[in-house]
């Protein structure tokens, strides 16, 4: 009977001491899953969580400007019969900054401008027209200028003022208009100064303007055109447009490429370009900012000369770039290389570098 029980007992103890371990075990468990999980929620709140924005958003590894005819937009036109003026409203890049052009409005149309509208073969000789405009930028601060009218039959003239980064956005009036610009073949030609020598920079054929009307605006030649402001009245058929383009002068039909690329720290840059006077050399260059406001040298591409048929190609490299941004730098190509003239500054073509495929659209609005 005693032994018995004691049996029992030394069961009872041993069901006692396995459950205790059971229990124990069971919370170590417990606790160590609970750490676990708190742990878990605690890292996943202390990680950032990406918004799918990097910090070189806009930069690439590679680039490319599409190189168009500068100078290049639109002018608009408005006729006022009661004081008979013609108001104009440009809106024009790739002029030289701070320097001033006549423009003029002419009969015959673009395609017709030859040599008896002022063409030239070379800058070397053509007089330097004096800027009248200071160092800003904004176009508010230009005075409007006012002009009477010429005393050629059918032909008036006035003069535009480019601000620091080459842009034209300030009025100006011709006085003395008999009657709207209502006759075909009429064209407007912005030469690079004045004098017997004066090149024709750009030309547009003038055409009523109807913004409703794909045919009335034309289709700018540059992928950086310029966009005019404001609200035509269109009343009585007395507001005309006319799209700026290239003309058959040496140099200023030319176009190119540039071809951007950054590897191993090095940036290479490559130029082709065609349409130039034959053997004529001209300065290149990288700009910061877009062909519509251009800015300060980044890059010097040196001398590009044009071979017997007007094409020419240049390839330099650059240490210490990381990346090429997106519409931040603009490859420009000038009329000659002595950038103290203004002829020869004259920026003949210019590209805004896109680091996509993608390239802005070349509809302009006037």
């Amino acid at each position: 009977m005693f032994k018995s029980s004691r049996k029992r007992s030394a069961v009872s103890r041993a069901i006692a001491i396995s459950t205790t371990l059971c229990t124990l075990i069971l919370m170590t468990v417990f606790i160590a899953l609970s750490n676990n999980a708190r742990a878990a929620v605690t890292q996943t709140e202390a990680t950032p969580v990406a918004t799918g924005t990097s910090s070189s958003t806009g930069a690439g590894t590679t680039g490319r400007a599409m190189m168009m005819h500068t100078p290049n937009g639109v002018i608009r036109m408005t006729y006022n019969a009661s004081n008979k003026s013609l108001m104009l409203t440009p809106n024009i890049i790739g002029l030289t900054p701070n320097s001033s052009h006549p423009l003029q409005i002419e009969q015959g149309t673009c395609a017709s401008a030859g040599a008896a509208a002022g063409s030239a073969t070379s800058t070397a000789t053509t007089p330097v027209a004096t800027a009248t405009k200071g160092t800003t930028t904004t176009p508010s601060a230009q005075a409007s200028p006012t002009t009477a009218a010429t005393a050629t039959t059918g032909l008036y003239s006035t003069t535009l003022t480019a601000d620091a980064t080459g842009r034209v956005q300030n009025s100006a009036t011709i006085t003395n208009v008999s009657t709207p610009l209502t006759a075909s073949n009429l064209r407007a030609q912005l030469y690079t100064g004045a004098g017997t020598q004066k090149t024709a920079l750009s030309c547009g054929d003038i055409k009523p303007y109807n913004p409703s009307s794909a045919t009335a605006t034309g289709t700018a030649v540059a992928t950086s055109t310029a966009v005019a402001t404001g609200t035509a009245t269109g009343a009585g058929g007395n507001t005309f447009a006319a799209q700026l383009g290239p003309v058959n002068n040496p140099n200023e039909k030319s176009a190119g490429i540039a071809q951007l690329s950054v590897n191993n720290g090095t940036l290479t840059v490559q130029l082709n370009v065609r349409g130039l006077a034959p053997n004529s050399s001209h300065s290149a260059h990288i700009h910061n900012g877009t062909c519509p406001t251009i800015g300060s040298v980044l890059y010097n591409l040196g001398t590009l000369t044009a071979d017997a048929q007007g094409n020419a190609t240049v390839t330099k490299t650059f240490p210490n770039v990381t990346s090429i941004p997106d519409n931040k730098w603009a490859a420009q190509v000038h009329y000659g290389t002595d950038l103290s003239n203004q002829s020869q500054y004259n920026p003949i073509m210019c590209g805004t570098v896109h680091t996509g495929t993608s390239q802005p659209s070349a509809t302009a609005t006037p």
